[in-house]
């Protein structure tokens, strides 16, 4: 009779006890489904009452993201979320309500301090901006109304105004934008003999930096073709002038690109 109580005890312990469906997904560098030995990340997914509980991470085992999603197929996002860098540290936190950027928004050097904070309305930029050197002081202010910037003050770090900077942020581009990019591709890009006997087409990425000074480096094959496409695409690279630096919270600043280069032969 004993264990016949503490074996009831057990089921009425248990049936109080939520069940949750539990989940693991795993992606490459570019985020698309892929097996768990070609995995840059994985995904542990928690089924709720809300959606979906989702924890993103990097393949170390640290946090990259943590969100909820209300749809089954992750496109919905709902509440705060929140980024992390390979160490560990918050880089980017904001809140979504609908899968649109409604509320605060912040983001972080890999020191913790913040480097620029605002609000969003319906997806857009709205309302105050400011930016912050990583000392903490501020670098500038810029007002917004509709994803648009409608004012912006620019200080160097010693509290001095800073006339050379009128953006709050921008990304890196090349020297006049796409119909530039896609003219000087028509002028230095040469296809490869041996591609073209072999037949061989597709879409090389290069991943790079651009400095604050709009230097291009770093640059590695993060989607592979073939060896001879990806010594063109590459060298073509190499060819490429300074491209207008990115600019965060009124700050030049360096930032890392992805680049495609398409290779595609003319049907005769």
């Amino acid at each position: 009779m004993k264990h016949l109580l503490l074996l009831n005890f057990f089921f009425a312990c248990a049936s109080e006890i939520p069940v949750l469906a539990q989940d693991t997904l795993y992606y490459n560098s570019n985020w698309r489904d892929t097996t768990a030995s070609q995995a840059s990340y994985f995904r542990i997914k928690v089924r709720s009452a809300p959606g979906w509980q989702v924890t993103d991470y990097f393949l170390i085992g640290k946090p990259q993201m943590t969100g909820q999603y209300s749809d089954d197929s992750f496109h919905v996002r709902q509440g705060e979320f929140v980024w992390y860098d390979s160490s560990g540290i918050v880089n980017h936190r904001c809140r979504y309500v609908n899968n649109k950027e409604d509320g605060p928004e912040t983001y972080y050097y890999a020191s913790g301090q913040v480097q620029m904070t605002g609000n969003n309305k319906e997806d857009e930029a709205h309302g105050e901006w400011t930016g912050y050197y990583p000392s903490g002081k501020i670098s500038g202010k810029a007002g917004f109304k509709k994803d648009k910037q409608i004012s912006g003050t620019f200080y160097h770090e010693d509290g001095t105004r800073d006339k050379t900077i009128t953006e709050f942020w921008r990304e890196s581009e090349f020297p006049g934008g796409l119909p530039q990019w896609l003219r000087f591709l028509n002028k230095t890009l040469r296809y490869p003999d041996s591609a073209v006997e072999h037949d061989i087409e597709g879409t090389v990425v290069i991943g790079f930096m651009v400095s604050k000074e709009g230097k291009v480096d770093d640059m590695k094959v993060i989607q592979s073709v073939n060896k001879y496409l990806d010594e063109e695409a590459l060298r073509v690279m190499r060819q490429t002038p300074d491209w207008r630096p990115a600019i965060t919270g009124g700050i030049l600043s360096e930032s890392y690109k992805k680049q495609p280069i398409v290779f595609k032969l003319q049907s005769e």
